[in-house]
């Protein structure tokens, strides 16, 4: 049976810090984007852990600013009732997002670009403010990726076990 290693135990610390600074930013935000970030971006060492990081953070601003666009774009510009019409637009903005991370020279960050353009465009471009949805996921997601640098830059005691 495997045992509870030490990236387990920072990933744990990690989203337990991203709850406690949500309730002492008065739960404003959304945490459940701190704590995705924090999973996601605790790696074995602090190097890895920064380039993940950087990673999700610029394909979250690159997708956090078209998702935005593309709603202004929507509602003042192209105003049109029909889903299926508005489902195309939408579809068809996933090329422009992809193609900013390649021209950007960070094609890394392609995947996590459309997954914050589509949560923006998709399942929050009905809300009363959008675009505060889409700061406040901004801010969430560069709250978890600190608190996994910050986590995995201390080095808590381990135990190796020997070959014999």
């Amino acid at each position: 049976m495997p045992k509870i290693g030490l990236r387990m135990i920072k990933t744990s610390i990690a989203v337990f810090l991203c709850f406690l600074i949500y309730v002492l930013r008065n739960e404003q935000g959304i945490v459940f984007y701190s704590c995705i970030a924090a999973v996601l971006c605790v790696q074995q060492d602090s190097r890895d852990t920064l380039r993940v990081g950087k990673n999700r953070m610029e394909g979250t601003i690159i997708g956090g600013v078209i998702g935005m666009l593309t709603l202004v774009f929507m509602k003042y510009v192209f105003v049109n009732d029909n889903k299926l019409f508005c489902y195309l637009f939408i579809s068809l903005m996933i090329i422009p997002t992809i193609y900013t991370t390649i021209w950007l020279k960070k094609p890394s960050s392609s995947y996590i670009s459309c997954v914050v353009f589509l949560s923006i465009t998709v399942s929050h471009g009905a809300d009363g403010n959008p675009y505060m949805f889409a700061l406040k996921r901004m801010l969430d997601t560069f709250i978890g990726i600190l608190v996994a640098y910050a986590v995995n830059l201390i080095h808590l005691p381990s135990t190796k076990e020997s070959d014999n």
